[in-house]
């Protein structure tokens, strides 16, 4: 009797703990949120744009995306949101530099120009920031910037931060203003150059924004302008419930309506310039008392802004002479999506390449990330500005020797990455099977395949530097050619020698 006392007792005990701290816990958050201001406010949004600055044509002709026509949906959410009496702030959540033959050319200096021009509020630093140097970033970008780059969690290693962690907003009117924090991916040593961000560590963004959300919220509507990707940015939201609204990015997906998580709202607008997202907020002492979200997609029925076509032109010009020169041509197209290349089936323009950097340094065989591949080539001429809008980045051909044990372990890491992942890996020389999630190498290159046996393999520099966490090849392999030639230009001249890429071409080259 008495022991079945203790034990009632003891789970009632218990149980008015966990209520009494779920309830403390949820009364700080609510007297933190609570504040007298209520406002309508309107956040213009784009991410993840990698040097789309210039409109494309779709598969019907008409152009598409580019900030040209980015420029006349904000400019007129603007001028509606005025006459509504609405507050306007325009965001953009990382990885804006890098990706085309813009970023190649001027490494993030048409970037700012645009974002200047079209007052860009705020922008948090994406991984590709780093991708034309740290210098590149700090000294030549940023002093340009009319906007503050944002983020929290990249500190020096004496534990000053690099950049803004956040800045404050204030309304019309109002002691309360809206606090905008930026976040960046952990992953990015691994997703840029190693070198680009060397002295640099990024911690975990969960911690910290708890902890600016606890010192600096009070009396704040709180915005994470994230580039940390949807997934990390629900957790993001479930974990740190003192935040509003994360403006996302990274991943690169298309959230047409918000998602709702407890009350924070996650959004995001997709990539490469193709929508502005637009997401309308009446708030009510400090809480969102309703929202209308959506994606604007920047089709042929928008028209282009002159102030920013022009701006575009000018730059277009000085690179005309250089990337409107034919190298070559082809007689069939190359799928470069994101999809068909960062995927575990092979590729024939991955594979292309593979087979191009091979032969570029008398390798046996050929491997390239997925996401070092940023588009296709078209049926018929190939200009200069293809070949670095297929190869943007500024990667050199490395080759090393390497262990075939060492080569199982790389090709089985990329198996088991998830589809649409950028370490996905297209290659050149390697006879496999795939059986039960195993790989069972056959060949490298002509020679059968040996656990214990040398291999020469050509990689970029950046794969070699434990790029997309590839770490195996830089402390397995065994450098041969340590200073090779750029993989854009090793590309072009292929180009220029075979005159046109045709399907009897490839057959013959890329037969194993």
């Amino acid at each position: 009797m008495i022991l079945n006392f203790t034990r009632q007792t003891f789970r009632s005990l218990t149980t008015l703990v966990v209520v009494s701290l779920v309830l403390i816990f949820s009364t700080t958050l609510s007297l933190a949120k609570e504040f007298p201001c209520s406002f309508k406010l309107t956040i213009i949004y784009m991410n993840d744009t990698h040097g789309r600055y210039s409109s494309e044509k779709d598969s019907s002709g008409l152009s598409t995306g580019g900030f040209a026509k980015a420029a006349t949906v904000i400019e007129g959410i603007r001028k509606t949101c005025e006459l509504e009496g609405r507050t306007t702030i325009t965001l953009l959540a990382g990885d804006m530099f890098s990706g085309t033959a813009y970023s190649a050319v001027f490494k993030g200096k048409l970037g700012v120009r645009l974002m200047n021009a079209m007052r860009f509020s705020a922008m948090s630093v994406g991984n590709h920031e780093f991708d034309y140097g740290l210098p590149n970033l700090m000294k030549r970008l940023r002093p340009a910037m009319k906007f503050p780059l944002l983020s929290a969690n990249i500190r020096y290693a004496d534990g000053k931060t690099v950049f803004k962690p956040y800045v404050v907003e204030k309304l019309p009117d109002k002691k309360c203003g809206i606090l905008i924090l930026g976040l960046t991916t952990e992953n990015t040593p691994e997703l840029t150059h190693p070198r680009n961000v060397n002295g640099l560590a990024f911690d975990d963004p969960v911690n910290i924004t708890r902890q600016i959300v606890e010192n600096h919220g009070k009396n704040k509507f709180i915005i994470a302008l994230s580039h940390l990707g949807v997934e990390k940015d629900k957790k993001l939201g479930l974990l740190c419930p003192g935040i509003d609204v994360i403006i996302g990015g990274h991943s690169h997906t298309a959230l047409f309506e918000p998602v709702k998580l407890g009350n924070t709202l996650v959004c995001q607008a997709g990539a490469y310039s193709q929508y502005v997202g637009r997401l309308d907020l009446d708030v009510k002492d400090g809480h969102i008392e309703n929202y209308k979200g959506e994606l604007i997609k920047l089709d042929g029925t928008v028209e282009e802004n002159p102030r920013i076509r022009s701006i575009l032109q000018k730059y277009s010009s000085t690179m005309a002479p250089f990337f409107s020169k034919i190298v070559g041509s082809s007689a069939i197209g190359l799928d470069g999506s994101l999809s068909a290349v960062r995927s575990s089936r092979p590729n024939p323009l991955g594979t292309l390449v593979a087979y191009v950097m091979a032969k570029a340094v008398n390798a046996e065989a050929g491997i390239i990330n997925g996401g070092a591949i940023r588009d296709g080539l078209r049926i018929g001429p190939i200009t200069n500005a293809d070949i670095y809008g297929v190869l943007p980045f500024q990667n050199l051909v490395v080759k090393v020797a390497l262990r075939g044990d060492a080569i199982q372990t790389v090709l089985r890491r990329s198996l088991e990455l998830p589809d649409r992942s950028g370490g996905k890996l297209q290659t050149y020389g390697f006879k496999y099977e795939v059986s039960s999630g195993e790989i069972q190498i056959k060949e490298v290159g002509s020679k059968p395949f040996r656990p214990e046996e040398y291999y020469s393999v050509a990689l970029t520099d950046f794969l070699l530097a434990g790029g997309d966490g590839y770490t195996t090849l830089g402390a397995k392999g065994k450098t041969v050619v340590p200073d090779g030639s750029s993989l854009n230009q090793i590309f072009a001249d292929f180009i220029k020698d075979k005159k046109e890429i045709n399907q009897n071409l490839l057959d013959s080259l890329l037969k194993r």
